[in-house]
């Protein structure tokens, strides 16, 4: 089994769940570059971190788990947050959230120099709230970077037809659309020039359209739901550990085989707190000192 090399650029992000008084280190890019450390991948984070105890934290969550962060930069300002309620069914509805800090006002640039480390990884993670603009995709494109989005839930066929054409892998939330509508995005997605597609919908199959074959892959039952908060992260780090690792099949079976190890994956993430089970006690009235809310 080769090791692979995945990289999540975006945001660090600390999801608090204020009635519970605690709080989860996050962030879409950054849930996909954890869970991909967790199951073997040489995993890398690009992003910039607020020089604050939450930059601080969500920095060291990393380097415990031997994420590289050579390029990484540390600002002044505010460290990404949301405002989280957990419901009784383990879904969890966002509050709030932070939408300028350090990584919006210091957005990585993609010189040179950060190009040329992010073409060392096999495969790099962006989505929709890493604020990173179509420009850069654009460019990493150029760079013969392969890249794989996040689309999430909230999308147009206009906005997969300007992205799709930059993407080796094209993820979409689905739980919002019927079957025909799942299969009609996958396929504009692999038309646009994506090399896979696939949409996920919580609870429910997941399909993936490669340009020759839909394929369906059931969901793990799961019988109580802890936290859903990063299940769509982490079936995107396994699908991709998995799919690059086992290159000596053929690719109908390398889908099959990674769809499966992804949902499986992802159904053990959503029976531990947080989106990578790791969390830590707050009291209310130090989230503003500890996200540096004062600077904004």
């Amino acid at each position: 089994m080769k090791k692979v090399r995945i990289l999540g650029i975006g945001v660090a992000t600390l999801d608090i769940y204020v009635n519970q008084g605690r709080m989860y280190p996050g962030g879409n890019e950054y849930n996909v570059a954890c869970n991909a450390a967790s199951l073997g991948a040489e995993a890398g984070f690009l992003g910039v971190f607020a020089k604050n105890p939450a930059g601080e934290l969500l920095e060291q969550t990393l380097k415990e788990r031997d994420i590289c962060l050579t390029m990484c930069r540390h600002e002044e300002g505010s460290s990404g947050y949301s405002l989280v309620e957990l419901k009784e069914d383990g879904d969890r509805v966002f509050l709030e959230w932070n939408q300028d800090g350090v990584t919006e006002r210091y957005p990585i640039e993609f010189t040179k120099e950060e190009l040329d480390y992010i073409q060392s990884y096999q495969a790099v993670s962006v989505g929709r709230c890493a604020s990173v603009a179509v420009e850069k995709i654009r460019k990493m494109k150029e760079y013969g970077i392969n890249v794989c989005y996040d689309f999430h839930e909230i999308y147009t066929e206009e906005d997969i037809r300007e992205i799709a054409p930059l993407l080796r892998y094209a993820f979409f939330s689905c739980s919002h659309l019927t079957e025909e509508e799942i299969r009609h995005n996958l396929k504009i997605a692999v038309e646009q020039g994506a090399g896979i597609a696939i949409g996920t919908r919580g609870p429910l199959s997941v399909f993936a359209y490669d340009g020759k074959r839909y394929y369906e892959q059931e969901a793990c039952k799961v019988e109580e739901v802890k936290d859903a908060l990063g299940a769509g992260d982490s079936f995107i780090g396994a699908f991709l550990v998995n799919y690059l690792q086992y290159d000596e099949r053929t690719e109908e079976e390398r889908i099959s085989y990674a769809l499966k190890q992804a949902v499986e994956h992802a159904a053990s993430v959503i029976q531990v707190e947080g989106s990578i089970g790791v969390g830590y006690d707050v009291e209310a009235d130090q989230v503003k000192e500890m996200v540096g809310m004062q600077d904004e």
